[in-house]
């Protein structure tokens, strides 16, 4: 199974997964805060898949593996799958028509919730071992996930007056039966002062990254060394600053690079590059494969690639 996996890495073959036909979803799975789908998709091949929030996805009907940071992880019926955000991953459909409800988040939202910023770790990629706890659910338990994620979709498609309130109250709930089903135990450096700047930081990142970011900035900004930013925000968030600045700034190049025709500069500048040749060495780096061949590959994919939304 992982020689497969890895030989499509090193072929290039990356098409990409849309939820519809058009790829109009990235922008959903990107910049709404909370977006609910379920699909059922027929599609063969390898897919993959990278983008800022955090996604759920909820086994419904058929099968797929997953193959995240080295891990293969099977999603089937009464399964629930958490894969972090920008965690680069592979899908391949095994039992058609795979059918499922997915989740996505973005994680500077969810630190806007005071009541769930001690959880935030549940929506990190589990390892292969603690994601069986949330294999084979019942018909019941898994009904109940069910029952938010309905309730999600009535808030956020056609939004009331209180329904930011209900949206916060329904991830709320969700996360404490995640919580509860995976044993979760808080660890003591989320109350940490250090903790919150770091988290902080990396808010600011997510929602500013198409502007010019340096240490110097930060250090402005935050009242903070700039040398010791890179330090404690390694230790704190589990990746080196730099990486995450140009993480952020690449799975945000995708969405453009699958919804729009515009120039690969345009498309560098949009995202915070100033410089193209840096932007392709970082995309390529990434990636494995240029934009320009990364469009290309996504919509030849799409041509062949069809996805039923079931709501």
């Amino acid at each position: 199974m992982d020689s497969m996996y890895e030989q499509i890495e090193y072929d290039g073959k990356r098409p990409r997964e849309a939820y519809t036909a058009d790829g109009a979803a990235f922008k959903e799975m990107n910049e709404e805060n909370v977006y609910v789908t379920h699909t059922s998709d027929s599609g063969s091949g390898i897919i993959n898949h990278r983008h800022n929030s955090i996604e759920i996805l909820f086994g419904e009907e058929g099968e797929a593996e997953y193959k995240i940071n080295g891990d293969v992880y099977t999603v089937g019926r009464n399964d629930i799958l958490i894969i972090g955000a920008m965690d680069f991953h592979f899908a391949r459909l095994t039992k058609v028509p795979f059918n499922r409800y997915g989740l996505t988040i973005l994680p500077v939202y969810m630190r806007t919730i005071p009541a769930i910023n001690e959880y935030l770790d549940i929506y990190k990629t589990l390892s292969p071992g603690d994601s069986v706890l949330l294999k084979g659910l019942s018909d019941r338990e898994f009904a109940e996930y069910i029952h938010i994620l309905r309730h999600l979709h009535e808030e956020t498609r056609t939004p009331r007056e209180d329904s930011a309130e209900m949206v916060s109250v329904y991830i709320h709930a969700l996360t404490l039966m995640l919580k509860r089903k995976l044993h979760f135990q808080n660890p003591e450096t989320a109350y940490s002062p250090l903790h919150q700047t770091m988290q902080q930081i990396k808010s600011y990142i997510d929602l500013n990254y198409r502007e010019e970011i340096n240490l110097e900035k930060l250090g402005e900004l935050f009242y903070f060394q700039p040398g010791t930013i890179s330090k404690y925000f390694k230790m704190e968030c589990g990746i080196n600053i730099k990486k995450y600045i140009n993480t952020v700034r690449i799975s945000n190049a995708l969405g453009l690079l699958e919804k729009s025709d515009i120039s690969i500069e345009a498309v560098a500048a949009e995202v915070g590059y100033s410089n193209v040749n840096t932007f392709l060495r970082q995309f390529n780096e990434m990636m494995q494969i240029s934009p320009l061949q990364y469009r290309k590959k996504h919509r030849a994919y799409l041509k062949k690639h069809y996805t039923i939304d079931l709501f």
